[in-house]
């Protein structure tokens, strides 16, 4: 079948137009989490376990690392990261942050606005002779320097936690997902269609997962999450003792202005 792509028509699969940026107003977005603890109370499927912080203003963030390696100066192993989330206009925005070991850098920058209501990603943009990943478990807070936002686990050089903030201008469609355990769990997926409050959270999906390998789902029907929601998977172990749990999705992101 054809698929028009702007002034085009093309008869490969519209998801490579869709992965390349190749059609207005519509990205794909996604991410992968892993929660390596998971026990009988529903936990975030991301590395720092819990159910994940939110912030309810945007702020400056504060970053360290536990490992002094991390650094921007001489060998380093993790010199710079970026973070991507959402700003106090709703809209997507960046900001790379050069790490200074175990000491507290920020994401300010003398007149320009580098706040953020949400983390979308953490990565390491740059790294040095002293090694090809973070030596350290990098860590992303709030202002305050205690709340624990987002983090990268030693050696991985990307965040690990299974959620996403839409942008205010875009609505996003949630179209495949995998899952995979190292025992059986109830693995659930929730929305939040308020972003400003963090009780507004409903369950819109659940699957039971077990021993073995992924378990990948495709929705012929993708569920919509709108515009400044937030989607997130959960995870609750049911066997008794802690499990870990793994999910990676992939969301159409389409532009509403």
């Amino acid at each position: 079948m054809s698929v028009p792509v702007g002034q085009q028509v093309t008869t490969l699969p519209a998801g490579l137009h869709v992965s390349a940026d190749r059609i207005n107003d519509l990205q794909l977005k996604g991410t992968s989490g892993y929660n390596p603890v998971v026990g009988a109370t529903s936990e975030t499927v991301c590395t720092q376990g819990g159910i994940r912080n939110y912030l309810d203003a945007a702020e400056i963030l504060k970053v360290s690392s536990t490992d002094a390696n991390d650094t921007n100066s001489g060998s380093g192993n993790a010199r710079r990261i970026r973070i991507q989330g959402i700003g106090a206009d709703g809209l997507e925005k960046e900001a790379d942050v050069n790490m200074n070991g175990t000491n507290v850098v920020t994401t300010d920058r003398d007149g320009v606005d580098l706040t953020f209501l949400h983390i979308n990603n953490v990565r390491v943009q740059t790294t040095g002779s002293g090694g090809g990943t973070n030596a350290g478990t990098i860590k992303v807070f709030a202002n305050d320097g205690t709340t624990l936002l987002y983090e990268i686990a030693a050696g991985e050089n990307q965040q690990q936690c299974a959620s996403w903030t839409m942008p205010s201008d875009k609505i996003g469609y949630l179209t495949s997902f995998v899952v995979s355990a190292t025992g059986d769990c109830l693995v659930s997926i929730w929305i939040n269609g308020n972003p400003a409050g963090a009780n507004t959270y409903q369950q819109r999906l659940t699957v039971i997962a077990g021993s073995g390998g992924p378990a990948p789902y495709q929705l012929p029907n993708p569920f919509a999450i709108n515009a400044s929601g937030i989607i997130e998977f959960r995870a609750k172990s049911l066997t008794g003792g802690n499990v870990g749990v793994a999910a990676d999705f992939q969301i159409l992101q389409e532009r509403t202005l």
